[in-house]
């Protein structure tokens, strides 16, 4: 596993670069996600201002250590001649194989991801508990699943040193939830890491937590190799990556949106999966970028509350959610004012605007989970409307209508909380009670906080 991950790690060899071979140095830095192929080479009396390279998708190259690297889609951030004698060319690249053998248009069985803060949410453990005292597990806790087209298997690592009984003074255990993405046919690299970053957004919204990978390689059924001249097993092509390691941030368990227990094996979600993927990718903005400004946050969040009601709801038509709303609440007139106001039913708008979407995911099962943003204040939706068209805009018509500073925070967290219960129900996983005194705590928060803010006033 990486230790020192923000340091830059420098490696020496020979790169084929449209079939010319250049000696260079490969320069890989897993905090930052930076690949960088720096290379010198001498110019003639034909060309002292050297060559020009451009983009390669492909570069290939032999490192002094033996081992075969690919680089691919490969751009020319620096090309220069010295003294009209060496050309310095510089690459950066978006990502890497390191293998033994080039891996030009290689496709691949198996993709295998250690991961790292995600073995919590698995709830497994390398250990169990004897009437002697604690002991590794004879077996490894899995779970299987089938989505995305692939078997999906999550399994618990151990590290080595603890496989035999410690020697040295000191042992550490390193325990990491490993992800493997398993596939009949063969796939390209950019098929499984497509299939990766989705399960990965999975996890860090079921965790509100950012996930990175410690390591990952890639498997051809076809590249095998015999152990012991008995056991088969099959070639790492190990992939490295321009991804940034992410922060780790302070979210306790107590707080996760769900676990992977809660995810059953023989359930068939995938449909689920699919929709949810702009709307996972719209709400990790609160996760990934933790200096993003609160008015794009805020926009996110509306943004993914309005994709995930259109993906979800009505095949987004206009005519089924009018029906769907009569044949619910029938005459209600507070309803009606909720969800079928008087732009909704225009005979010129033929969609689903905001107001009625939001409305709609705020009353939900109609059990009054979030009654207090739309009974208590049922001009919260139209609100939130009005303060996204401003930060969107920026326009005078809405801009004494628009939440700014505490009213802005208080508007995501509600949003942010009313998205997840909504996935969660999604995917089968009904979190009311947990919301229901998430919010109520908040509330009561924000009562102290508004009667301590008074007392400082009058003081």
């Amino acid at each position: 596993m990486w230790e020192n991950i923000d340091i830059d790690r420098h490696y020496t060899g020979m790169f084929q670069i449209l079939d010319e071979p250049i000696s260079g140095e490969l320069i890989y830095n897993k905090q930052n996600g930076t690949i960088l192929l720096s290379l010198i080479k001498e110019v003639n009396s034909k060309s002292f201002f050297g060559k020009s390279y451009g983009t390669q998708p492909i570069i290939t190259g032999k490192l002094n250590t033996g081992a075969v690297v690919t680089l691919f889609n490969n751009r020319c951030s620096n090309n220069h001649t010295q003294a009209f004698s060496n050309q310095h060319i510089v690459f950066v690249s978006e990502y890497m194989i390191w293998s033994n053998s080039e891996s030009i248009d290689s496709t691949y069985n198996k993709m295998v991801c250690t991961l790292k803060n995600a073995y919590q949410w698995s709830s497994f453990s390398a250990f169990e508990e004897t009437e002697t005292g604690i002991k590794a597990k004879d077996t490894v806790d899995k779970k299987t699943y089938n989505w995305f087209g692939a078997k999906i298997i999550f399994y618990s690592y151990l590290n080595d040193s603890l496989f035999v009984p410690p020697r040295e003074e000191e042992t550490k255990i390193v325990q990491h939830l490993v992800l493997e993405i398993e596939t009949t046919e063969k796939h390209s690299v950019e098929t499984f890491v497509s299939i990766r970053n989705k399960v990965l957004s999975l996890i860090s919204f079921a965790i509100k937590n950012n996930v990175n990978i410690e390591e990952q390689y890639l498997c051809d059924y076809d590249d095998s190799y015999l152990i012991a001249n008995k056991y088969k097993d099959y070639h790492k092509h190990y992939l490295y990556t321009s991804e940034v390691t992410l922060d780790i941030l302070k979210t306790r368990s107590w707080n996760y949106n769900f676990w992977l227990n809660d995810l059953p094996e023989e359930k068939d979600i995938n449909s689920e999966l699919k929709k949810l993927e702009p709307v996972f990718n719209l709400y990790l903005s609160l996760i990934k970028y933790q200096d993003m400004p609160s008015e794009m946050v805020f926009l996110n969040m509306v943004q993914a509350l309005e994709t995930f009601h259109s993906r979800f709801f009505y095949d987004d038509k206009k005519d089924k959610y009018i029906k769907s709303v009569t044949e619910r609440f029938g005459d209600s007139e507070r309803y009606k004012k909720l969800l079928l106001s008087d732009t909704q039913m225009d005979k010129n708008c033929n969609f689903i605007i905001l107001v009625s979407r939001l409305n709609d995911l705020l009353i939900g099962k109609g059990d009054g989970l979030f009654c207090e943003y739309y009974i208590e204040n049922d001009g919260y939706a139209q609100t939130i409307a009005d303060t996204r068209h401003y930060y969107t805009h920026y326009g005078k018509s809405k801009k004494a209508k628009a939440l700014k500073g505490n009213d802005l925070l208080e508007a995501i967290y509600i949003l942010r909380v009313l998205l997840e219960y909504h996935v969660c129900l999604s995917l089968g996983i009904d979190r009311r009670d947990a919301i229901a005194q998430e919010l109520h705590t908040h509330n009561d928060w924000k009562r102290l906080s508004e009667i301590q803010a008074k007392q400082c006033k009058s003081e």
